[in-house]
């Protein structure tokens, strides 16, 4: 007796299970910021922002591997908190340039706690061993998917 097609297509499709993956991952770095009153995204921009001064939108999307209009909704809330200052480029007034500001830092440096949590948390759950394999499988998959354009 086989399987319904549909049930046999989603336990083979791919983009589901990493997007499954994704969902539980981003939750349990989200339950650990939730206290800093940030997401891992907004976590990771924070971050991204304490090595730079002055970046642009469309850089800080390269550097988290998103697009730039995920990047404008992460940027958004964290303007408004005051955690980052957004100003014109001194060369090109169109241009947008991003600093993160002192509440900005220090909320960082708190929320760092609880993103280690997270990274502990990850590796409790996986194991030093299975969580390594999983990293290098992930970068070489978007290596060759990147490659394979």
């Amino acid at each position: 007796m086989s399987s319904s097609p549909a049930l046999s297509v989603a336990g083979l499709c791919t983009a589901a299970k990493v997007r499954r993956l994704s969902r539980r991952v981003s939750q349990i770095y989200d339950d650990a910021l939730g206290p800093h009153g940030l997401t891992v995204g907004q976590y990771g921009l924070l971050a991204c922002l304490s090595r730079r001064r002055g970046t642009a939108i469309g850089a800080l999307a390269g550097m988290l591997a998103a697009d730039a209009s995920t990047v404008s909704r992460l940027v958004k809330p964290l303007a408004a908190a005051g955690l980052i200052i957004i100003r014109s480029a001194p060369d090109d007034k169109r241009s947008r340039l991003v600093w993160l500001s002192d509440d900005g830092h220090h909320r960082r440096s708190a929320a760092q706690a609880g993103w280690q949590a997270a990274q502990d948390q990850m590796a409790a759950a996986l194991g030093d061993g299975r969580l390594a394999a999983l990293r290098f499988m992930l970068d070489e998959a978007h290596e060759r998917l990147e490659a394979a354009e």
